[in-house]
């Protein structure tokens, strides 16, 4: 059987007609962080990081001003960036769709939303990243970091 890849284009077409092409956070969050994690399990941080990175790098995205639109657009997070330098950027992320609201457990879950982001920038930068997330709702803050490594 030869299995096609689902392409990026292909997966924001929908056809439902009655309930329309979103669904509420809360079955994100049961698929990303309660379905992933008990498949995955302790792996499944870094699985969703390269798996948000490969997306990240496929988005059609030029500028950071171009990924900020698209993150807010699909309701990913509000992206601004904090600090740049010649080696590293910081972004921090407000309203995350994957920790925004939920309470301090003591670490940080948004592996998904780190990769895409690290992503997007190698793509718009056209240089290697590492994306690192130093704070979450999870950890004690009302919004996410990420530092993005230029390598």
């Amino acid at each position: 059987m030869n299995i096609k890849k689902v392409k990026l284009e292909d997966i924001s077409k929908t056809k439902r007609p009655t309930l329309g092409d979103e669904v509420p956070v809360e079955v994100f969050r049961l698929l990303r962080i309660i379905g992933m994690y008990s498949i995955l399990g302790e792996g499944s941080g870094y699985t969703l990081y390269l798996a948000g990175k490969e997306l990240g790098v496929e988005l059609e995205v030029n500028t950071v001003d171009e990924l900020g639109t698209l993150l807010k657009k699909l309701k990913i997070g509000i992206l601004t960036v904090v600090e740049s330098s010649d080696d590293r950027i910081v972004i921090r992320l407000d309203e995350c769709i994957t920790c925004s609201g939920l309470p301090d457990i003591g670490k940080m879950i948004c592996h998904f939303e780190g990769g895409i982001i690290a992503g997007a920038m190698e793509r718009v930068l056209k240089r290697p990243t590492k994306g690192v997330q130093t704070k979450s709702h999870t950890s004690g803050f009302d919004y996410c970091e990420f530092q993005i490594h230029l390598l």
